[in-house]
């Protein structure tokens, strides 16, 4: 049924207004139940200010010397309501409820009171109005509450010691009886709604599929080699259109035939000048065309060459017996000098309609390859990365949902590891999502006057305890104090970090790590010298690459991501500044930032 056009039509009808309907009435009911509940503590409020203003014993600076009036205000002086509660709270250790609306809560605490939420009543104590509405079981019947805790200063404006809390409960289960009355009415709106829409739906369609048959018993006619076929134009709405248009195109039709010889003149000085090679092949393996660009690819000499003879030298894949096995139809890679080529094929049809040879299009994708081949290795590396962790959180995760939780030391090791382990996924979405921004030229920079020597110092700091771990030392050397560059302050401090961190890191216990600065041809080279494991020449070139570790085993066990390199540089590069590195295996790695002086700098612009 629903092949229909009709029928579709109807079905899309019914479905927009019925997800209009849904969410027109999901959002009024929510509105309509925030209003009502935010109506409901704006009057509670009001109450207990009326309370607090009709009762002097309320009033009083010391409850505990009145407790008694206010105890006699609270049952006596006071009109109750049937749906609400009212409790006095002293502001004392115990939050001891000195009057209350149910009888046997003086005395008690009011955290052990069930009927009194603790929650608004803790956030009350830092002197504000407090108001939420849980969901309570009392008596094994299900009561919705509005609860709020007012706290009261020995001064009515405010001013003074908190002397303690009014705390008052009202039933507004009416709201939600108010809502459901509205849901069932909107409910009944949209059945009808949806039922007009049906009906109109029907109406509407036979006027749009009537003319769409004809247009279409006419376009087989045509297909049949009937041009004289005319439709007839009704209507100037978009069918009507359409039948305008299946006429000229029967016009056109007929030029077009009339002007093919022309066309296959423009087609073929057209291919002779491509970018693309095309090459044209008959069913037996004559080469009946093929342009320059294809001549050179398969290295074409003569006409009368044999396209299987030819390409048997290049790619057998896609010989002509291949190619027929495919149906002459697909795609195929070629690596010819150095370069890749995407090779699409399609049959042509002879004057008898059948399969007269086939069309070779030959399309230089090297780029294109190098660029997709980057990018699985990147998908593969950040998958690999991710893998890990969560493999490691799901399995130790488990292991405790099947009874090591019991076991508190168990627990606690398995419960240390899923937390470093969510740390290293933090850290790895958190330096891809710094990469994005640079790669798409959305990161910020808010480039200032920064002081070398100050901002040196203080991220040494900050990696004083990750050394004294490993009980290296960090020197810094002879830096001077007018030494400035331009630069975004985080950004600079990422830079450092990430190098040092990285010095520290791959330095043994024990060992060294030095920083100094200095101005060389007016320039800032900052330089992060470690002793530690070195650095294969052959990886020199390779270690700002994402996810490139030298030592990927060591790299993981020590929390890296493999990315902090590449942030490094691309901070500096961003900032007109470039790193340099030189290292000797078991000697020590030597990072150098070149980055411009402020008085030279401060011409340069984000």
């Amino acid at each position: 049924m629903f092949k229909s056009i009709r029928w579709r039509f109807i079905l899309i009808y019914f479905l927009l207004v019925f997800l209009a309907m849904s969410i027109v009435g999901m959002f009024i009911m929510t509105k309509l139940q925030q209003i009502q509940v935010d109506m409901s503590s704006k009057n509670m409020e009001a109450r207990i200010k009326s309370i607090l203003a009709s009762s002097t014993a309320l009033q009083e600076d010391d409850w505990k010397q009145v407790t008694g009036e206010i105890h006699n205000s609270i049952n006596n002086g006071i009109q109750i309501g049937y749906d609400e509660n009212i409790y006095v709270i002293l502001n004392d250790d115990k939050k001891t409820i000195i009057a209350g609306s149910i009888e046997g809560t003086e005395g008690q605490s009011a955290y052990n009171l069930n009927k009194i939420n603790s929650y608004i009543l803790t956030k009350s104590l830092e002197g504000n109005v407090e108001s939420i509405v849980p969901k309570e079981l009392y008596d094994n019947s299900t009561v919705v509450n509005n609860h709020m805790s007012y706290p009261v200063y020995e001064n009515v404006n405010g001013g003074g010691d908190l002397k303690g809390f009014i705390y008052l409960t009202n039933n507004i289960e009416y709201i939600y009886e108010t809502i459901n009355e509205s849901k069932k009415i909107i409910t009944q709106a949209t059945v009808i709604a949806l039922l007009l829409t049906v009906l109109l739906g029907l109406v509407l369609a036979r006027t749009i599929t009537g003319p769409i048959k004809d247009l279409t018993v006419k376009a087989k006619l045509m297909s049949q080699g009937d041009f004289e076929q005319k439709v007839e134009v009704k209507s100037n709405d978009e069918i009507g259109q359409l039948g305008s248009m299946f006429n000229y195109l029967i016009d056109e039709l007929k030029k077009t035939v009339s002007n093919l010889q022309q066309e296959k003149s423009k087609m073929e000085t057209t291919f002779k000048y491509m970018a693309d090679g095309v090459l044209t092949v008959d069913i037996i393996g004559n080469i009946i065309h093929a342009n320059p660009v294809a001549r050179q690819i398969i290295a074409l000499t003569d006409d009368g060459e044999n396209y299987d003879v030819v390409i048997s030298q290049i790619c057998k894949s896609i010989s002509l017996l291949n190619l027929k096995q495919k149906n002459f139809h697909g795609s195929d890679i070629l690596e010819q000098n150095g370069q890749t080529y995407k090779v699409d094929y399609e049959p042509f049809m002879n004057n008898k309609n059948e399969i007269g040879g086939v069309i070779l299009l030959f399309k230089n994708v090297t780029e294109q390859f190098r660029l997709e081949k980057m990018q699985k290795e990147f998908v593969a590396n950040v998958s690999h990365e991710l893998k890990t962790p969560i493999t490691t959180i799901k399995s130790y995760t488990e292991t405790l949902l099947d009874g090591a939780l019991s076991e508190k030391t168990i627990a606690e090791d398995f419960l240390t590891v899923i937390n470093s382990e969510s740390d290293r996924m933090s850290r790895l979405v958190s330096d891809l999502l710094k990469l994005s921004k640079m790669d798409f030229e959305q990161a910020n920079w808010k480039q200032e006057k920064i002081d070398v020597k100050k901002m040196l110092i203080d991220a040494c700091k900050k990696l004083n305890i990750h050394a004294k771990n490993k009980n290296i030392e960090i020197h810094m050397g002879n830096i001077p104090d007018d030494m400035n560059i331009k630069f975004d302050k985080d950004g600079f401090e990422q830079i450092i970090l990430n190098i040092a961190g990285n010095a520290i890191k791959y330095t043994q216990d024990y060992g060294n790590v030095w920083v100094s600065a200095n101005k060389e041809n007016k320039n800032i080279i900052i330089s992060i010298k470690d002793d530690g494991i070195g650095i294969p020449k052959e990886d020199i070139n390779r270690i700002f690459d994402r996810f490139y570790r030298v030592d990927k085993a060591r790299t993981r066990e020590m929390g890296g991501t493999g990315l902090g390199l590449s942030i490094a540089k691309q901070i500096a590069e961003s900032h007109n500044s470039k790193l340099l590195v030189e290292s000797e295996v078991q000697k020590g790695t030597e990072i150098k930032i070149i980055i411009p002086e402020y008085e030279v700098y401060e011409v340069f612009e984000v």
